[in-house]
């Protein structure tokens, strides 16, 4: 077994901030140290000359980078692996790495003491526990009897889904991807629902807003695989997404409410549906109620924000410009403009 210690390695934020400060061109270019990292988005490829190697996302707990793995000595890489690895970047062709000794299995590493504190290093997570007061407080918002007992049944229970709620990431690679990632991102969107609302204070629904903003992305709990914080898309995920999952269990909260009103259900499915937007976007029909637009655009906004912010942390500092970034379709502006005094 190996014994690992935290300062023994050098996690990707270090190597970040050493490639922010030029100290790149050498193979393990922070103080000779090995890295550590945890592997997610784990995609087997081939190069033009029939070279096998593999994209991923590297990850630590504060930031991610696109890689690939050129080389490895065990078994084939996967996502939701803690490995070791020696680690070289070009400003052309990324961070790449080649796998050294063994991998370590995260789920493996949280029964070992000696591996809990590399293993809070590298699995990114969000603040559950303020998230999860702010989440009460929303619902405590909800005046509606119906909607409150749905969410509550859904998401203030013992339940499965409750549980997997707090855990769940929102997404595999674009936005939020850690743990707790989807209750994050809902309660982001329930908030900045409220301060729109606000500004359109008589025209919007705000019980709807705020339960249609918390149940939006519901079918994501069954979506996204986390135990082993691989973040990968789960078979059901894969094969229903999460939408669908999202009406069924929408379906079946409303049927153990007494007189749940089949109009509240409707709403609430109709910005399941819509939230994506645009039907090549993913939504079944383009939002038509004003609480649905209003939570399709928020939902984009947040997203989008999460997603430059992410590419902020894991650009170099000294670089102007990002990478293209998916979930933007364009690489991004990074520089900041000096203020005047």
């Amino acid at each position: 077994m190996i014994k690992l210690r935290q300062s023994s390695y050098a996690t990707l934020s270090d190597i970040m901030n050493a490639i922010s400060n030029g100290r790149t061109g050498v193979v393990n270019f922070v103080s000779d140290k090995e890295g550590v990292f945890l592997l997610s988005d784990v995609v087997k490829k081939v190069t033009k000359k029939g070279n096998t190697y593999f994209s991923c996302l590297a990850m630590d707990r504060n930031c991610s980078q696109e890689s690939r793995i050129w080389a490895w000595e065990d078994d084939e890489p996967e996502s939701g692996q803690i490995v070791l690895a020696d680690y070289s970047y070009d400003k052309q062709y990324g961070l790449a790495l080649k796998l050294v000794k063994r991998k370590i299995d995260a789920s493996a590493a949280l029964k070992r003491e000696e591996l809990v504190q590399l293993v809070d290093a590298l699995v990114p997570r969000a603040k559950v526990e303020v998230l999860s007061v702010e989440l009460r407080e929303l619902i405590n918002r909800v005046s509606n009897r119906h909607l409150k007992n749905l969410l509550e049944v859904l998401l203030l229970s013992d339940g499965e889904i409750s549980e997997k709620f707090t855990k769940a990431p929102a997404a595999a690679t674009n936005h939020h991807v850690r743990i707790g990632g989807l209750l994050e991102h809902s309660v982001n969107l329930a908030k900045m629902c409220l301060e729109v609302a606000a500004h359109y204070e008589g025209a919007v629904d705000k019980d709807i807003l705020i339960c249609g903003a918390l149940i939006h992305d519901i079918g994501k709990v069954y979506s996204y695989r986390f135990d082993d914080f691989s973040f990968s898309m789960t078979d059901q995920g894969m094969l229903e997404d999460h939408i669908a999952l999202g009406l069924k269990i929408i379906a079946t909260a409303a049927r153990q409410i007494d007189d749940f009103p089949s109009e509240l259900e409707m709403i609430l499915s109709h910005i399941i549906v819509s939230h994506h937007g645009l039907k090549e976007w993913g939504s079944t029909v383009p939002p038509k109620t004003l609480e649905a637009i209003i939570i399709q655009n928020l939902d984009r906004l947040d997203s989008q924000v999460e997603a430059f912010l992410n590419t902020s942390r894991s650009t170099p500092r000294d670089q102007s410009w990002s990478k293209r970034v998916p979930m933007l379709e364009t690489r991004v502006f990074l520089k900041q403009v000096t203020k005047e005094e």
